[in-house]
C-alpha cells in the first residue's frame, strides 16, 4: 500500500529497531517493510495465527514470522486496552536473537524487531 513506507522509514530513523512491518489483518498481506529482511516474507497464514481465535498452539510449538521460528514471551494481542505480544526469535547456528513487539490496530498489525540483543 503506497504511503506506509514513510511510517516504516520513520520507525527505523533512531536505529532502535532492524527490522519493521505493518500488515493489513482483513486480507492478509504486507503493506510495507524494510526491503530485504525477515518481515517482507511474513504469509498471510502467518498473519491469521497472530490474530486467530486459537491462542493455546503457539505457545506450546511457537510460531514463524516471514519464516523466523519466534517463542512466545507475552500474549495480549486480544485483551481490551492492551493488543500486544511479545517475541523472541529462536537462534540459528549460534547466531544471536532478538525480541519482537506485535501491536494491533482496527486493521493492521505493526511488527518491530529490536536491534538490542
Amino acid at each position: 500500500m503506497a504511503g506506509w513506507n514513510a511510517y516504516i522509514d520513520n520507525l527505523m530513523a533512531d536505529g532502535t529497531c532492524q527490522d519493521a512491518a505493518i500488515v493489513g489483518i482483513d486480507s492478509p498481506s504486507v503493506w510495507a517493510a524494510v526491503p530485504g529482511k525477515t518481515f517482507v516474507n511474513i504469509t498471510p497464514a502467518e498473519v491469521c495465527i497472530l490474530v486467530g481465535k486459537d491462542r493455546s498452539s503457539f505457545f506450546v510449538n511457537g510460531l514463524t514470522l516471514g519464516g523466523q521460528k519466534c517463542s512466545v514471551i507475552r500474549d495480549s494481542v486480544l485483551q481490551d486496552g492492551e493488543f500486544t505480544m511479545d517475541f523472541r526469535t529462536k537462534s540459528t547456528g549460534g547466531a544471536p536473537t532478538f525480541n519482537i513487539t506485535v501491536t494491533m490496530t482496527a486493521k493492521t498489525l505493526v511488527l518491530l524487531v529490536s536491534t538490542v540483543v
